[in-house]
């Protein structure tokens, strides 16, 4: 077994020096026609970016902000781009980019592939799967690759650095793994290799095949890393210029180095019947949830959505403060609200509770009572809010000063479920 895993270092790298030596006439033709086709998308894909992104933002601004909040809206969502999501945003669009030359090109690079096989004599010979099972592979790349990348954020999304790290290292094995998948599956498709065993392959053979995704996805990798503080649009050309130019190398390299690997793959006994139904159905299974939660967290953002176009009157007669006792030590706030919901969108805000730490240590609870109002309709509304301190904590006047704040707002999404939303 260590002999398989340490057997072929040097393809993956090699790979890059061999390739070359493979291209007749034909396949030189196909490597610039599938040059200059990644080219016309990705440029398509900027231009549609650079057109709609400022009408996009627009729109979200006037969905979410009155007109004379505008301005502050902007502000707030540059800065959150400006710090929060830049990263996030450039490997969302250039991912998005990758996946668009993936698709378009798929046409150009499985001719390659073939020609650069065929013409080489790289195997015996291949018989493709029938259409409807092709069908099947891809609807489980699809699920695989949903599932994987869920994984990744549902692991990175706490702000709990343990966590946050392994799931910076699990993103770029994925981002490792579906590189490889993307420039060797037109061979391995061709043998009847499905993407599960193409999966089981790349960490069997993993010298070879993380080498080959190393050469070939790094300098991409390595661009962003070095791009860090300059503008999304720059990181983001950087970044698809440099997968541009090695999209066609990279799929006729992983010809030869999904040829070297074939007979691993052939050699692999098959899953137990068993054991690939346990893990289609937990796959299936934390999909599902995952789909649920995204959908009850997108249900909670609408309608909360539109809580800035709303008009409000307090009814100052009804304040009443509850003091804290022996029993209760909780400060208390309750008041009527009128509220107007001029927009078309029924306006909800869920039972929630804003947990404050300083220092990562616990420093007080302040809790909301449920808001709704139908839209195009007033309400009026006991706004309830209740405040825990930790007394001991405000002796701490130098810690509370001198150290970080941390918010956690934990919102009601459904019947006795909450979800965090954190702060810093």
């Amino acid at each position: 077994m260590l002999s398989g895993i340490l057997s072929g270092p040097l393809d993956g790298p090699r790979s890059f020096f061999v390739f070359w030596r493979l291209l007749d006439r034909r396949a030189w033709a196909l490597f610039v026609t599938y040059l200059l086709v990644a080219s016309g998308v990705v440029a398509g894909f900027a231009a549609l970016a650079l057109a709609l992104g400022p009408e996009l933002e627009r729109a979200l601004l006037a969905y979410v902000f009155p007109e004379h909040w505008r301005l502050t809206g902007r502000m707030v969502y540059e800065k959150l781009f400006d710090q929060l999501g830049r990263q996030a945003l450039a490997n969302f669009v250039l991912n998005g980019g990758m996946a668009a030359i993936s698709v378009t090109c798929f046409a150009v690079k499985e001719i390659l592939s073939r020609r650069i096989e065929q013409r080489n004599r790289l195997t015996g010979g291949h018989e493709p799967w029938p259409l409807w099972r092709q069908l099947i592979e891809e609807i489980k790349f699809a699920v695989l690759y949903l599932l994987a990348y869920n994984i990744i954020f549902w692991l990175s999304y706490p702000p709990i650095g343990f966590l946050r790290t392994a799931g910076t290292v699990l993103s770029y094995l994925i981002l490792f793994v579906f590189f490889n998948i993307t420039f060797t599956c037109p061979l391995f498709l061709r043998h009847r290799i499905g993407y599960a065993g193409m999966v089981r392959v790349f960490f069997a053979r993993p010298l070879a095949s993380f080498g080959y995704a190393l050469v070939f996805c790094g300098p991409a990798v390595l661009a962003a890393r070095l791009a860090q503080g300059q503008s999304l649009s720059t990181v983001v050309a950087l970044q698809l210029g440099i997968h541009v130019l090695l999209v066609a190398p990279a799929a006729s390299a992983g010809t030869w180095l999904a040829a070297r690997l074939l007979p691993a793959a052939k050699a692999m006994r098959p899953t137990p019947l068993v054991a690939r139904l346990v893990l289609v159905g937990g796959m299936l299974a934390t999909l599902a949830v995952s789909v649920l939660v995204f959908a009850r967290l997108a249900d909670s953002v609408h309608a909360k959505s539109q809580l800035l176009k709303c008009r409000y009157r307090v009814d100052w007669s009804s304040f009443q403060l509850e003091l804290p006792s022996f029993s209760d030590l909780s400060l208390g706030l309750s008041f009527d609200l009128e509220i107007e919901n001029p927009t078309h969108v029924d306006v909800r805000v869920e039972d929630s509770r804003l947990v404050i730490r300083n220092d990562q240590r616990y420093f007080s609870t302040v809790e909301l009572m449920r808001i709704e109002v139908p839209a195009g309709q007033s309400r009026r509304q006991k706004v309830a809010l209740k405040l825990q301190v930790a007394l001991s904590r405000l002796l701490e006047y130098k810690t509370l000063v001198s150290r970080p704040w941390d918010f956690v707002l934990w919102v009601e999404v459904a019947e006795g479920w909450e979800f965090p939303v954190y702060f810093r």
